[in-house]
């Protein structure tokens, strides 16, 4: 290759929303694991579709591609493999920007229009979207598989005049956003709490301002997963804790998270009882840190399990759990508490800073102790969190 020379090239640039935001809330090492974590992803995409990555920006990736086609169905890919959350954490979604078009190429690295195009078109796009030039949709013609839909154009800094673009339409692997029912009074914080959820790819189905609502709708709109406040009107006592109570009972197969604004164990034990799948209590004041909520609400939506880790010290600590605990290691007990908060293997291994295998063999002690017969890996675990607490 000469010193300078020209081609033309699809480019696409990627970036993480609101990352900035979240890994100030991380330690450095999480942080950094998130962000490699990301990056091999991408590269990955991009090797599989034939481009080449240029350089890292900050949280997203620059790449070039020789075909429009390609470059389309890796931004594509990049947005099915990041939908797919299966971390401790939440993050609001990535975004994507396309252009094509001729490219000056010195070194490594590549300028000229399309560059400019993509970056500007990657910052104007939201999460989860991928916004292309029309000019991509015309090269590309009828050589993808992807539609293109057209919005308004595109006022960019640096363009004097707007730029016509499209959106890539794109659908999630197997299923679609998690549908959500919200349930409090108060409905500022309804509303905050739709916000958050949305931001991060939710669909909020509905909200409730009482528990018969609550049950009225839940019947109604059979949403993935309910997140209710444990004190409901009337009479502000436990109508929201029966209401979920009476769904877990009702409507097995949808998830159910309770907010409160004290530690009281009794509440706890009860919800836990009703069911070992798709159950969450966490205190009121978590919703703040939005990353872990929002990754609570997910599990929860899932089948998995949300508790607060001050519930679980609590449960630990009280006399619910005093006798079957009582043959586990203080690192059996450290474990199986955050088993509780729905951590998988590996998050535990980070969290106690210890290898996957250690982890491992500390909840093989935690089953056998506690006398949990070898069924199912997931079933055990979740016997594991509530049976022994107290059941």
């Amino acid at each position: 290759m000469s010193a300078m020379e020209r081609r033309i090239v699809a480019v696409m640039f990627t970036d993480l929303v609101r990352s900035t935001e979240l890994f100030d809330r991380l330690s450095a090492e999480q942080a950094e694991e998130v962000r490699r974590s990301h990056f091999d992803a991408l590269r990955e995409v991009v090797e599989a579709s034939a481009g080449e990555t240029v350089k890292t920006l900050g949280d997203g990736i620059m790449a070039v591609f020789g075909l429009a086609s390609a470059a389309v169905d890796c931004a594509v890919a990049a947005q099915r493999r990041f939908s797919v959350k299966d971390m401790d954490i939440s993050l609001a979604g990535l975004r994507a920007g396309i252009a094509v078009g001729e490219a000056t190429v010195e070194g490594d690295d590549y300028h000229g229009p399309p560059v400019v195009e993509a970056a500007r078109l990657c910052s104007a796009a939201s999460p989860g979207q991928i916004l292309s030039a029309r000019t991509v949709r015309q090269v590309v013609g009828r050589g993808s598989e992807h539609a293109f839909e057209p919005v308004e154009p595109l006022t960019l800094r640096g363009f004097a005049d707007p730029l016509e673009a499209d959106v890539v339409v794109w659908t999630p692997p197997d299923t679609a956003a998690p549908r959500v029912l919200l349930a409090d009074d108060a409905v500022v914080v309804r509303q905050g709490i739709a916000r958050v959820l949305e931001d991060d790819g939710f669909q909020v189905v509905g909200q409730a301002g009482d528990a018969e609502q609550l049950l009225q709708l839940t019947a109604e709109l059979l949403p993935d997963v309910v997140v209710t406040d444990i004190r409901m009107p009337p009479s502000f006592e436990l109508e929201g804790l029966q209401a979920a109570m009476e769904i877990r009972r009702r409507f097995p197969n949808i998830g159910v998270l309770v907010l409160s604004q004290h530690v009281v164990t009794e509440y706890a034990v009860q919800l836990l009882g009703e069911g070992s799948t798709g159950v969450g209590y966490l205190l009121k004041e978590r919703i703040t840190a939005i990353d872990a909520f929002t990754a609570a609400v997910r599990r929860v939506a899932g089948g998995g399990t949300a508790v607060d880790p001050e519930i679980v010290a609590a449960l630990m600590d009280s006399s619910f759990a005093e006798d079957p605990l009582g043959a586990l290691t203080e690192r059996e007990r450290e474990v199986l508490s955050l088993m509780a908060q729905g951590l998988s293997n590996t998050g535990i291994a980070e969290r106690l800073v210890v290898s996957p295998r250690t982890v491992e063999s500390h909840v093989a002690g935690i089953f056998e102790k506690l006398d949990i017969p070898p069924e199912s890996q997931d079933d055990r675990r979740v016997q594991a969190v509530l049976r022994h607490l107290e059941f």
